[in-house]
């Protein structure tokens, strides 16, 4: 008589869980945000993707040892307080200056003509 088969048990494959790349952005709300470090330096510059939104800040003072996501966590705390200089041009930005130099520009005209 023969033994009863034992049913083999398949290992689990665990999955390796690895750092974000790409943040949400606190100006415009969309996964656009990426971050590149210089080590060299201690500068992180972070830019937003989003043709509509364009936010671009430099953080300085990073220690070598920070990862994107801890110089995403330091932005955001910055970003929240106001203590960051940052440049956000979004199309309408862009637009609104040349739109008034050149209303300007025509009420200049019409009171030399008068």
């Amino acid at each position: 008589m023969g033994r009863r088969k034992r049913k083999r048990y398949k290992k689990p494959i665990r999955v390796v869980k690895r750092l974000p790349t790409m943040f949400q952005c606190p100006a415009c709300g969309q996964v656009t945000l990426s971050i590149s470090i210089d080590r060299e330096k201690g500068i992180a510059q972070i830019v937003c993707t989003n043709p509509d939104c364009g936010l671009r800040c430099i953080v300085k003072n990073v220690p070598e040892i920070y990862q994107p996501v801890d110089v995403y966590a330091k932005f955001l705390d910055a970003y929240a307080k106001g203590e960051l200089d940052t440049f956000c041009a979004s199309k309408e930005e862009e637009e609104a200056p040349k739109a008034a130099e050149e209303a300007g520009a025509v009420e200049a005209v019409e009171g030399e003509g008068s």
